[in-house]
């Protein structure tokens, strides 16, 4: 990974160890989501909560690597606003574009194809961001939901549901807070 990403992502660390609005992923789960983007080649991405753009800088990392780019979502403007000046910081402003608003409306305007998503937003529509990102997700696509298992009671129906899905072959991993891994069927 380029040196200059890596400084802003422990910048990114120590400015979120303090706040209680911060919302990022665990280390573990974001150098499992970058090794993964590398592993599948992935090009053309979406995170659904950017927060503080810490995720958002290890999905970069691995799409500036892959050529792709990243559409990152999020509600609160301030939070968006930071987190682009931390992608601009890591150099990442090419690839990486922050969008805020609601999720739900931002999603139906995004065309396809999709071949990676962190569904990492409001916990209740984790279930309706897949259903409106569905037709938009390439063969093989990944969609990626974290908080499985610190958030099992929110999430429990949304992981019945996917792993039940017909067009979804997915699984639960103990990476970070749990993460649930579903792979767009080819042919479903």
């Amino acid at each position: 990974m380029d040196a200059r990403i890596e400084q802003v992502i422990d910048s990114v660390e120590e400015f979120v160890a303090d706040r209680d609005d911060a919302l990022n992923i665990p280390r573990e789960t974001a150098e499992f989501i970058h090794r993964l983007l590398l592993a599948t080649g992935a090009r053309r991405c979406l995170e659904i909560g950017t927060s503080y753009g810490y995720s958002g800088l290890w999905i970069g990392a691995a799409l500036l690597e892959n050529g792709g780019g990243l559409i990152t979502l999020e509600k609160d403007a301030r939070k968006s606003e930071t987190a682009g000046r931390h992608f601009r910081d890591a150099g990442l402003a090419e690839c990486v574009e922050c969008r805020t608003g609601l999720a739900a409306e931002i999603l139906a305007e995004i065309g396809g194809p999709v071949d990676f998503v962190f569904n990492d937003a409001d916990k209740e529509n984790c279930r309706r961001y897949v259903e409106l990102l569905l037709p938009k997700l390439g063969p093989r696509a990944v969609v990626l939901t974290d908080n499985i298992i610190s958030h099992a009671d929110e999430l429990g129906a949304f992981t019945a549901w996917i792993r039940g899905h017909e067009a979804f072959w997915s699984c639960g991993l103990p990476v970070g807070s749990g993460v649930e891994l579903s792979v767009r069927k080819p042919n479903p």
